[in-house]
């Protein structure tokens, strides 16, 4: 299996990065996992030395701990604050849960990875970080961070495991009333829908949840795209048509419209990455500040025999990162 592309970053030299764990073995691992593209500065097994040596070795990041004896990873967060470490942290943890997750962000947080995925996710985490967006865990943790609109990215390699972390957003999603777009190939609009209606929603049939709508991935792009790239004002006319949806469905006035699917990804197989980029540009240019939450899903395969810099550009429109379990 190809791997992922690495993030395309300024000729800056290697970002310095601290890490913090109080198990040695964790720390020769993960030393090992970054020793190629970041320059491992300083190495600490608790909180407090983990404070000290923020002030000494002036790190770009911080890899840090959850569980640690003395000052746990969310106290010793708050502490590199309070002596004065700008530096984003990503916590490390065994624990794949949505209340740990959240304290994580709560605290501070950029990214958490499990240490099960140090090997897969670890780097790129810190690359995403580096460059500004969040990294997070599972789509499932994505859901406590935001309450308004986001635009987020999920990488999978296979449908199986994205369908079902995305069955599990939406289920949220429509749990807390609000409204939901699926803009999808066949596949990914029937694998949800078969998952939602498993987990007891009514959805895709016409006398179904009226605030869940469909709407076939090939026929939205027909739509918009127009000499090979997307037209602004017919995208502006579908994002008020959206709005209008969810504000005619949602069963609360401040409700979002969550948005899903892998709309762009016909249009990267067929050779047309430049389209999907100003698809995701102008997505962000139009619902910006709106109570819009948007999953797009990208198979890993995107960005095999394509430009260098297009998972680069690609994460460039999205405000956060996530990989599926299988990536």
């Amino acid at each position: 299996m190809q791997p992922l592309p690495r993030l395309l970053r300024a000729e800056t030299g290697k970002p310095r990065v601290l890490l913090v764990d109080d198990h040695r073995g964790v720390l020769d691992r993960v030393s090992a996992v970054l020793a190629d593209d970041f320059d491992v500065a300083g190495l600490a097994t608790d909180g407090s030395q983990a404070v000290d040596l923020a002030s000494r070795v002036a790190p770009d990041i911080i890899v840090l701990d959850v569980n640690m004896p003395g000052l746990d990873g969310y106290r010793t967060r708050r502490a590199l604050e309070q002596a004065g470490s700008q530096a984003p942290v990503v916590f490390l943890s065994m624990v794949d849960a949505d209340d740990h997750i959240g304290e994580a962000f709560r605290c501070g947080g950029r990214g958490y990875v499990l240490k099960s995925r140090i090997a897969s996710d670890l780097a790129d985490a810190l690359d995403q970080v580096l460059h500004g967006r969040v990294f997070v865990p599972s789509l499932t943790s994505l859901f406590a961070l935001t309450d308004g609109g986001a635009h987020v990215l999920q990488l999978h390699r296979g449908l199986e495991r994205f369908l079902d972390g995305l069955a599990a957003f939406c289920g949220h999603s429509l749990q807390r009333g609000d409204a939901m777009c699926v803009i999808a190939t066949a596949a990914v609009r029937d694998g949800l829908g078969h998952r939602l209606r498993s987990a007891g929603w009514d959805v895709g049939g016409p006398s179904g949840l009226a605030r869940y709508m469909v709407v076939d991935a090939d026929a939205a792009i027909s739509r918009v795209m127009h000499d090979g790239l997307p037209d602004a004002a017919v995208m502006a006319d579908i994002v008020a048509e959206m709005d209008h949806f969810r504000r005619a469905t949602s069963e609360s006035a401040g409700a979002r419209l969550t948005s899903v699917g892998d709309a762009v990804v016909p249009l990267i197989a067929a050779g047309n990455p430049e389209a999907a980029i100003a698809f995701e540009r102008e997505w962000n240019t139009l619902t910006a500040g709106m109570p819009f939450m948007t999953i797009c899903g990208y198979p890993i395969s995107c960005f095999h025999n394509q430009a260098p810099d297009l998972w680069s550009r690609t994460c460039q429109e999205h405000w956060a990162v996530g990989h599926a379990s299988d990536a």
